[in-house]
């Protein structure tokens, strides 16, 4: 795929060097998910939408290559193969290119070319071509091939073979084609006849030659829709003298040829007979791959907006009362996921009041809106909800809306009928239904099928499958930058990632629940974790209850021993940096790419870990040996004992090392009470290990803007109080 890597560079404008580390990401397998978030060069420049762009370009090269094979043995079979047609065929992203160069190369044997040519016609065809200045008329050199077919007559039928077989050797001719069908793209109008006259949608263009530059992509995108559906007829068009003109400049090299007049009637006939079907379709087809590129790239961007609002979305409460005797009423979430249903019965009528179990109701779910169905009995619903809401604080929002007509219930979807049969009766489905009809749910978009309602104008101009996976793209990367509990893996986004087989998940699962997974290296020896869904999968993925607190973060292994780095620059231990990790923003680096990075994502990965801090880890920390302590290092550790020349801190070491009172501060300290208080946590720099005599020599000096407070010892303030008091 790397040869694809300067066609990228140009058309999303981005670094060559990037564009070929995308290539080589995309041949290994590694996700979008992945490259916008833990590969640093991709992190900084890329958005998600974009880089789904390219990676979807990727493919669309890959699906080619199948084709790119059969069009390189049929060239050889031809015998007419050499390394610069193999190249260009490899770096072909056009699969209009491709299918000109395989055209000559399996001739229709019943077309009316190849039936001239059977008649032998091909010599008379050739001379016509070559043009050379001949004094012998067209009529003359034609009359000797009368008889050598019993189907030739007349000059007039040799003739017309010749310009069947010439028709057709241009039509083959690649640079011709594409010429063309480039033309055609740039000058091209539409001719737009509706299958409804009266359609008023259409007024505008009927009876008008619509140039393909002066529509939009979405109105692109809606006619080339609607001609699907049958309800309008595009006719694609060019000017004629123009586009015959610029074919005649290609292939006529001599007008004074004898051959020249019937080598213009050929060249009309191409393009009318020949050309002009085929590229129509063409060009029909690249508008509507570009109209859908492009209303994937604004869907993208739009969904995920709504997205982030659904889930900031709080609960609502549905009502209806067209039921005579009760209010109906569904408890939904934010994204359309049932929480409750309840009835109310009505009051009398001219009495207005609302019972407790609907007041508990409200207080159970605590819906910010109530939306109430329009009918004629809404006003009786909103009278009871009002009187239910008294003293709620706050109040929920309440709104009549009525539902969009003609729109099918979501209560016919088969996870409808799945997940509610048993549990709601047929008319708290359908109305379940109408209340999905209403907030209308990203979220479950993809369960129950686009066909229910609309969630963006461009939702019917593209594939459902191509929306669903849209969505599926926006949720999973939303839920991926969220963190993923490794005891919640089963049911995570994690397994709608290609690369990543359900065996492999209920296998990290089941390894997790042996106690086998400590950190997210550990992942490593779970079978079917290779080194690609290793690395594609770790930063995402949460331990909670981790020894060491990148491992509760989403900051992914690759990047931990950037932390001893930090550490040793900020004169502090990494669990300090992890309690506030704002400071990574005055991390001084001479690679700008990665200091961006760190403070554009690393900053926001390690702030995840201060949600698990609170929790214990189930194993007792492995004590390191003496000869595994690094000097220099900085650590943290806990203060276990105070004496009059020294403070003795627990490193989780084999012994604790010591504090003397010299290292406690930058400046002079008198006891070290002034200092530190038992179980106090510390971060201190190892000084010296000593594994013979087993002493471990620590300091608090030299520690920057974490340097320890001095406080007054006893004596000072004896003395500040007799100074006072003195005065």
């Amino acid at each position: 795929m790397v040869e694809f890597s300067k066609q990228i560079s140009e058309k999303w404008n981005i670094p060559v060097a990037l564009s070929e580390q995308l290539c080589n990401a995309f041949s290994k397998g590694d996700t979008p998910y992945y490259l916008v978030e833990y590969h640093p060069e991709t992190a900084i420049e890329l958005s998600i939408s974009t880089l789904w762009e390219i990676f979807d370009f990727l493919k669309m090269m890959e699906e080619l290559s199948s084709k790119k094979k059969r069009i390189l043995n049929a060239l050889k079979k031809a015998g007419t193969v050499s390394p610069n047609v193999e190249k260009h065929v490899n770096l072909t992203s056009s699969s209009f290119e491709l299918d000109d160069m395989l055209l000559p190369l399996r001739p229709n044997p019943r077309s009316k070319g190849q039936v001239a040519s059977k008649k032998g016609l091909d010599p008379l065809a050739d001379k016509i071509m070559q043009q050379k200045e001949e004094t012998t008329p067209v009529e003359i050199l034609a009359e000797e091939y009368i008889g050598k077919d019993p189907s030739l007559t007349s000059v007039e039928e040799v003739i017309q073979g010749v310009k069947e077989i010439l028709a057709e050797r241009i039509s083959y001719d690649d640079t011709i084609r594409a010429m063309v069908r480039e033309f055609a793209y740039e000058d091209g109008f539409f001719d737009i006849t509706p299958k409804n006259k009266k359609d008023s949608s259409y007024a505008a263009y009927v009876g008008k030659n619509v140039e393909f530059t002066e529509l939009s992509k979405e109105q692109l995108l809606k006619f080339l829709h609607d001609e699907e559906q049958k309800i309008v007829r595009l006719k694609a068009g060019v000017q004629l003298f123009r586009i015959t003109e610029l074919m005649r400049h290609h292939v006529i090299t001599n007008p004074d040829s004898v051959g020249f007049d019937l080598l213009c009637e050929t060249i009309d006939d191409t393009w009318v007979r020949l050309l002009q079907p085929a590229i129509e379709r063409d060009i029909k087809a690249r508008l509507l791959q570009e109209s859908e590129e492009w209303a994937i790239k604004k869907l993208l961007v739009d969904l995920e907006k709504i997205y982030i609002d659904e889930l900031q979305r709080g609960a609502l409460l549905i009502a209806d009362a067209k039921n005579e005797k009760n209010l109906q009423l569904i408890a939904i979430s934010g994204q359309g996921n049932f929480l409750g249903a309840t009835s109310e019965k009505k009051p009398p009528e001219g009495k207005v009041f609302a019972s407790e179990r609907l007041k508990q109701f409200l207080s159970r779910h605590k819906p910010l809106k109530i939306i109430i169905i329009d009918n004629d009995k809404a006003p009786v619903a909103e009278a009871v909800l009002k009187a239910a809401i008294t003293g709620i604080e706050p109040a929920p929002e309440i709104e009549i809306i009525a539902p969009e007509k003609g729109i099918e219930n979501p209560v016919d979807s088969e996870w409808m009928k799945k997940e509610f049969s048993t549990l709601l009766d047929d008319e708290m489905q359908e109305m379940y239904g109408v209340a999905l009809n209403v907030v209308k749910p990203l979220t479950l978009l993809s369960r129950l099928g686009t066909k229910y309602y609309s969630v963006h104008p461009l939702q019917n101009l593209i594939h459902p499958e191509r929306l669903t996976e849209i969505v599926n793209r926006i949720m999973t990367m939303a839920e991926l930058q969220n963190g993923i509990q490794i005891k919640e893996i089963l049911e995570s986004p994690l397994s709608k990632i290609p690369i990543v087989k359900s065996e492999v998940i209920s296998a990290i699962r089941s390894a997790d629940g042996r106690g086998e997974i400590a950190n997210k290296n550990d992942l490593l020896k779970v079978e079917g974790v290779s080194e690609l869904i290793f690395r594609n999968i770790s930063g995402f993925i949460i331990i909670p209850n981790a020894e060491e607190i990148l491992d509760r973060s989403l900051v992914h292994p690759d990047h931990y021993p950037w932390f001893s780095e930090m550490s040793e620059q900020f004169n502090v231990s990494i669990d300090t940096i992890a309690s506030d990790p704002e400071v990574l923003n005055s991390f001084e680096t001479d690679d700008p790419i990665r200091k961006i990075y760190i403070q554009k994502k690393v900053i926001p990965f390690l702030s995840v870990a201060s949600r698990y801090a609170g929790i214990a880890s189930p194993k007792i920390k492995r004590k390191q040996k003496l000869n595994e302590l690094r000097e220099g290092a900085i650590v943290s550790g806990r203060v276990t004992n105070i004496t009059q020349f020294g403070v003795f801190i627990n490193i989780n070491a084999v012994c604790d090392g010591l504090i003397h009172i010299s290292q406690l501060a930058d400046e002079y300290v008198e006891t070290p009470e002034q200092v530190v208080h038992i179980n106090d946590k510390v971060d201190v720099r190892i000084l010296k290990v000593d594994v013979k005599k087993r002493r471990i020599s620590l300091s608090m000096k030299n520690l920057g803007n974490m340097a320890p407070k001095v406080r007054p010892s006893k004596g000072q303030l004896d003395n500040l109080a007799e100074h006072f008091k003195n005065r």
